[in-house]
């Protein structure tokens, strides 16, 4: 295992920091420990996420887009209306993205033909392009992320993870 950088080590010592002050305000260390270490790792993976992205010439936003398109099943398009609402965002909003998206060629928008008022919207090839490039960039740096723990930890870690995220609706968040 390699030793951490000082950038890392003056990181967990402050994740350490904001334990304490949580701990001397009343909060359960254990719990803590976990959520800020969560916390923060997801804030890092997002910056890394958006800085990628950007260097993709795509924003969070259009990401979105994509991600929903390149996983439909099959063949089977989209409406604007319900990228809309897995995206969480307006109808309008939605259509100016899905307009930059058209121009630059990473989707195409078409009538659904058993019902012309339809529209339907799929990912081109160049956009699925660069889709497979973020996630290929992205499986690079979090393969690094979790190269200190063995595959049994991985493992380990990620059912754990599902297991905390499978406890989110009962815990009403």
């Amino acid at each position: 295992m390699t030793e951490p950088t000082p950038d890392a080590t003056a990181e967990v010592e402050d994740i350490r920091r904001v334990v304490a002050a949580y701990v001397a305000a009343g909060a359960d260390e254990s719990v803590q420990r976990v959520i800020t270490a969560v916390n923060r790792l997801s804030r890092r993976l997002n910056r890394w996420y958006d800085r990628q992205l950007a260097a993709l010439g795509i924003n969070l936003g259009e990401w979105i887009v994509l991600e929903q398109l390149a996983r439909t099943t099959g063949d089977e398009p989209l409406t604007p209306s319900r990228l809309a609402a897995v995206s969480n965002i307006a109808p309008s909003s939605m259509t100016h993205r899905l307009d930059r998206l058209a121009a630059r060629g990473l989707i195409d928008r078409e009538a659904d033909p058993t019902n012309r008022t339809r529209i339907l919207v799929r990912l081109t090839d160049a956009g699925y392009e660069i889709y497979a490039k973020a996630i290929r960039g992205a499986d690079l740096v979090e393969s690094d992320l979790l190269a200190s723990l063995n595959a049994e930890q991985v493992d380990e870690l990620g059912e754990l993870l599902e297991h905390v995220i499978a406890g989110l609706e009962d815990a009403n968040l």
